[in-house]
Order: structure tokens, then sequence, then C-alpha cells
């Protein structure tokens, strides 16, 4: 499991299971655990300081690099 946290602010944004290496680029709702974010429409924002950190596209939340930042590590394949 990794923590997903605000990169502007610092507050944790939702814990996710991450399977693989590489960077996170999209999250998929299936694997979110604990979601600490708002969203408006289609946008998904920091519940603390409100900077857009992605936008919810079919199964997955597209993120913003540069707006959030990961702690822990993924599971491997």
């Amino acid at each position: 499991m990794i923590t997903v946290s605000c990169s502007s602010c610092g507050s944790k944004l939702f814990r996710y299971q991450k399977i693989g290496k590489g960077r996170l680029l999209h999250c998929w709702k299936n694997r979110i655990s604990s979601d600490h974010t708002t969203r408006r429409g289609d946008d998904v924002y920091c519940l603390t300081c409100g900077q857009h950190i992605g936008v919810v596209e079919a199964e997955w939340a597209n993120m913003h690099g540069g707006s959030f930042i990961v702690k822990g590590s993924a599971l491997k394949k």
C-alpha cells in the first residue's frame, strides 16, 4: 500500500494499492482503500487546501504530476 499526499499542504489524500513499479499516472477506483479528497464534477481536489489533483474518468482517476507525493511501496507483479 502507498499513501498519496498533497504536494502543496502535505495532507493525506488517500491510501492506494499500487501494483508494479513505475510512476503513479492514474488510480483505479477499486484499489483506493481510504479517500480523503473532494470532488466537483469529475475533478478531484485536496480537501484541505483545494489543490487540483486529477480528473475522474471511467474507472480510474488521471493524476496531475507534481500535485501529489507518494510514500510507501508497491506490490511486485
